[in-house]
């Protein structure tokens, strides 16, 4: 009986979102599917994608590969090496960053994303509360259901609410099954944050940033977290949010990930 009116509950959420949101989505309904003959590429910015050689992955758009990325990659000078299919924002602090104080290098990281990709035209992901408020005007732009719900266990369907974490790297897996991709490959959805953690005798905690753009070995103060067990359980949420997907076809291209959940194996000359 409990299950019959979660999953009532449920239906009656995305439906009413359906209802909300029907001219915004209408592109992305569109859209579903349409990459069945296909592969991609999803490049993250953890620090395993440095493993790769960008030119390489650039060279399989000849063979029926599209590339999609995330986050703060097109900041970076690396960026230049591959021509990006789509991208995905979902962060608020990452698609209108003047609206918070951040720390002056991550703002910077931000703005400079928003301006290529309004430069090159990228076609973007952006969730429907966006709709209106944002500046990419020449973009094409398909908007998504960006709520979580632990009631529902749908992963693919990115117009409904998604049962996972609120994590980037996980709805950009939604966003390509969505698209219906043959084969997903990843680099850089790393998952270690959690590892370099210090505390101090505030029982203040303190991380090391892990991007691949990260180099100065700087700990930070860790705001969002309220104690060493609440950061590791919500690493570990995002650890079972990946295991949720591995009953499709996705290749972790870090042959040392710590997400043990995906094949590793693969014919690809993509390493430097």
């Amino acid at each position: 009986m409990i299950n019959l009116l979660s999953n009532i509950k449920i239906f009656l959420k995305n439906e009413f979102f359906r209802l909300k949101n029907r001219k915004i989505i209408d592109q992305t309904i569109k859209i579903k599917s349409m990459k069945k003959d296909k592969n991609v590429i999803l490049l993250a910015t953890g620090k395993s994608l440095s493993k790769i050689d960008l030119k390489k992955i650039n060279n399989l758009k000849s063979k029926n590969y599209e590339i999609f990325s995330l986050g703060g990659f097109l900041a970076t000078d690396v960026s230049q090496n591959v021509d990006i299919d789509y991208y995905l924002l979902s962060d608020e602090r990452t698609i209108f960053p003047d609206k918070f104080d951040l720390e002056k290098k991550q703002n910077d990281i931000n703005i400079k994303t928003i301006e290529v990709i309004k430069k090159k035209k990228i076609k973007l992901f952006l969730p429907t509360e966006t709709w209106g408020k944002h500046n990419f005007k020449d973009n094409e732009i398909f908007y998504f259901n960006n709520n979580p719900d632990n009631k529902t266990k749908n992963i693919t369907d990115i117009t409904k609410y998604f049962g996972y974490g609120s994590i980037s790297g996980l709805k950009s897996l939604s966003v390509c099954r969505y698209l219906g991709y043959k084969k997903i490959y990843f680099i850089g959805l790393d998952n270690n944050h959690w590892n370099n953690i210090k505390v101090n005798h505030e029982n203040e905690i303190f991380q090391v940033h892990r991007h691949f753009y990260d180099d100065d070995g700087v700990y930070r103060k860790n705001f969002n977290v309220k104690s060493i067990s609440n950061l590791l359980r919500r690493s570990s949420g995002v650890f079972e949010g990946f295991e949720k997907f591995k009953k499709f076809d996705i290749i972790n291209l870090d042959p040392d990930s710590l997400i043990d959940c995906f094949s590793k194996t693969h014919q690809l000359d993509v390493y430097k």
